[in-house]
């Protein structure tokens, strides 16, 4: 009954998926990664901060409102109560330029953080693409294995029925294909997990599989004195971040300079309202007119003295991220370093001789097996032997890969 339950999960699982794959596409590492720059949604939404940043400057020279009064005083002539007026007040002109480096920095910030936002989609793309791969590679394993286990099982059940053999060959038959069928369809459900995450990513209306067909090893050369975490995009951010607060000190402090006011008066008779019967003529001379001018100064400057002090503050605190930041990186990619060496050590071992081991194995193995110098128990056991060390081939050549993905993220490598 288990064997059938297993069985029917197997076949069902293609059926189930049927119509997600019949809507997959074979794409390149490099075209998933040029559409998803296209198309990402992260991406997107970084673009259009960049583009609010750059609207923002627009209001750095955000001039208060212009006042318009009209006033009638029927028991005067011609002061300033009897007039019409326009009045605007101003900032101290250094003001509006602090004002517009700092949304100018901050838009550099929106666009740093825009690439560092691409960076990261090309890592997990990439890591995706070469775990698809090794999946893909691990399917077609198994499905070999599951074609020898299915024959196995078919002929223990032919010599147990003609009594030639016992039920312990008969029972690890079927627990080998079982297991091996287990082990394929996770392998599958794990494909259409990475192959969604993939189509997330890249915001695709389809699946994407790889158009390699066997895990692909990535040729990269590596300097290890070339890493720099000054010069990678997350110490970018931090930068732009100091510029930030250095760019907030200076506007702070143009807050303490004071602020000018303007006035302008026209002199404004209205002939039709004199409730009183005053007398009221326009002078001979013209309107009267006349102007203001005055100066707001900041005599009570506690509040401004204190958000310069919480502004530098602020500088400060950024600068002791930013080292903390540098600090994690540079362990990380000595951490990555690590990583790699081991990886390609072990890359290393199954290129020279596991891999070629694993398929003397198999040869020699269906020539004994022919000959009859091996029984089918052994030829079993051999090809699954084949079998783990193909697939930790195919391990290696992701853990590989994944290494080096994870170097140049680090390094801020496109």
């Amino acid at each position: 009954m288990y064997f059938k339950k297993i069985f029917l999960i197997t076949i069902l699982f293609p059926a189930i998926t049927a119509n997600a794959q019949s809507q997959e596409i074979k794409k390149t590492l490099q075209e998933c990664i040029e559409f998803a720059l296209e198309n990402n949604l992260s991406i997107e939404s970084g673009e259009i901060s960049v583009k609010k940043a750059k609207y923002m400057q627009g209001t750095a020279f955000n001039i208060d409102k212009t006042q318009f009064s009209l006033s009638q005083d029927p028991t005067s002539g011609g002061n300033p109560d009897n007039s019409v007026a326009v009045i605007q007040s101003l900032d101290f002109p250094t003001t509006y330029i602090a004002r517009k480096k700092l949304l100018q920095a901050e838009t550099q910030l929106e666009r740093s953080n825009l690439q560092l936002t691409r960076n990261e989609v090309i890592r997990k793309i990439s890591e995706l693409y070469f775990q698809l791969l090794y999946q893909q590679e691990k399917i077609r394993i198994l499905k070999q294995q599951d074609s020898v286990y299915k024959k196995f099982l078919t002929i223990a059940t032919a010599k147990f029925n003609a009594g030639e053999t016992n039920r312990l060959e008969l029972i690890n038959a079927e627990r080998l294909l079982n297991e091996n069928r287990i082990e394929l369809h996770q392998a599958a459900m794990d494909f259409f997990s990475m192959q969604l995450s993939l189509k997330r990513l890249t915001n695709s209306d389809n699946l994407i599989i790889p158009a390699e067909s066997s895990p692909v090893i990535l040729n990269e050369q590596m300097i290890i004195e070339d890493f720099n975490p000054n010069s990678t995009p997350l110490n970018k951010i931090f930068e732009d971040k100091k510029m930030i607060g250095q760019r907030s000190i200076t506007l702070a402090k143009n807050n303490l300079l004071p602020d000018f006011n303007l006035a302008l008066r026209n002199q404004l008779l209205i002939k039709d309202y004199n409730p009183y019967n005053i007398q009221r003529n326009r002078f001979a001379g013209g309107n009267f007119m006349g102007f203001e001018a005055g100066i707001s100064i900041p005599i009570f400057f506690g509040e401004q003295k204190a958000k310069v002090k919480t502004a530098k503050i602020e500088l400060e605190l950024i600068k002791t991220q930013q080292a903390d930041a540098m600090k994690s990186l540079n362990e990380e990619y000595l951490i990555a370093l690590n990583e790699y060496e081991k990886a390609n050590n072990e890359l290393t071992y199954y290129q020279n001789q596991g891999n070629s081991q694993a398929n003397e194995i198999s040869r020699i193995s269906q020539v004994s097996y022919e000959k009859g110098e091996i029984g089918y128990l052994e030829f079993i056991q051999n090809i699954k032997s084949a079998a783990e060390l193909h697939l930790k081939y195919a391990g290696a050549v992701n853990n590989y890969n994944q290494t080096i993905i994870i170097i140049n993220y680090l390094k801020g490598n496109k």
